[in-house]
């Protein structure tokens, strides 16, 4: 099955062949996992996430007529999983602790590019973990996806302004997160 494209291995999988879903499973699993550990708490939520979502997509495999546009067909798929994700557990998600919000204004952030620069990718992916699920979940749609904070609100099921207030506060939290961990970096190669 190694030799087939991936055309061949759509056509196999939207025919139930369960060899070939295993070869696009193989195949796309890393890509996938990323866009979920962007909507995830932790690799378990997000294998779930992921779970939830190839099984989704081979039921939609018929839908795919384009072999090119898998990636952005299976982007849309994972996203939509993790809406679904955060809408069954919403509960559990809406329990913001109180000590995260802040309700002072602070300066504009001057350096941030510096600092940020200093980062990889999992490091912040790291931290994004970190944050509460409602401004994680508004943070990501709104960075990572390009929705509107309408779009968040229909999706989610909240008011606009309760986006746009999620997302101040997920800004607000990497920002301090990450640049106290680039300070305590920092600090640490200079002894």
């Amino acid at each position: 099955m190694a030799d087939y494209s991936l055309a061949d291995i759509i056509k196999d999988c939207h025919r139930g062949r369960e060899a070939a879903m295993q070869v696009f499973y193989e195949r796309f699993y890393s890509y996938a996992l990323s866009v979920c550990a962007a909507y995830a708490s932790d690799q378990e939520d997000a294998r779930e996430m992921l779970n939830d979502g190839f099984l989704k997509a081979f039921r939609k495999l018929g839908d795919l007529k384009n072999e090119e546009v898998v990636l952005p067909w299976l982007r849309r798929i994972m996203v939509n999983t993790a809406i679904d994700y955060y809408r069954r557990n919403r509960k559990r998600a809406l329990d913001v602790p109180a000590d995260l919000v802040e309700h002072s204004l602070e300066e504009p952030y001057l350096n941030d590019e510096a600092i940020f620069a200093q980062l990889s990718a999992e490091h912040i992916l790291t931290v994004l973990h970190q944050l509460p699920a409602p401004y994680r979940m508004v943070f990501s749609l709104y960075v990572l996806e390009g929705y509107s904070h309408r779009e968040i609100a229909e999706q989610l099921g909240l008011a606009e302004s309760t986006s746009r207030a999620h997302l101040t506060e997920a800004n607000r939290l990497l920002r301090q997160a990450l640049r106290s961990q680039t300070t305590m970096n920092h600090e640490r190669t200079r002894r």
